[in-house]
């Protein structure tokens, strides 16, 4: 629901964000996205296109493409270790949740699932990434 406004985490540190990561719940869309890594100090993104990674607030983040395109990415919770994300885009357009590899709890899933919905997020309609 993008009339919904959402709010990114302060608790947010580049440092622990850093490393491979795995997506186990998306909105799907023009993102298919399945897996990503963060290097240097968040600097860098490697997905399904490797860019730029511009820390712009606590749990702000931007990718800009080499061809120019830039997304924003707003990390709406993070677990304390920085195990488990919930990770959307202000307006709405994709979001999805994502964990280390092999780390994945049902826990700090739902709790992301829980802090998406309440941000105007469906996340009873996303797909469950095998």
């Amino acid at each position: 629901n993008p009339t919904v406004p959402i709010g990114a985490i302060t608790r947010f540190d580049a440092a622990l964000f850093d490393g491979q990561w795995e997506v186990v719940e998306t909105a799907g869309g023009d993102w298919d996205l399945r897996s990503f890594t963060v290097t240097d100090t968040s600097t860098v993104w490697q997905g399904v296109n490797t860019g730029a990674l511009t820390q712009r607030a606590p749990g702000i983040l931007q990718i800009t493409y080499a061809d120019g395109r830039a997304r924003d990415i707003w990390i709406v919770w993070i677990d304390p270790d920085h195990q488990t994300a919930a990770n959307g885009a202000p307006d709405g357009r994709f979001g999805f949740v994502a964990t280390r590899p092999g780390l994945a709890r049902e826990d700090q899933i739902e709790a992301a699932r829980q802090v998406l919905d309440f941000n105007g997020y469906r996340t009873d309609t996303w797909e469950v990434v095998p």
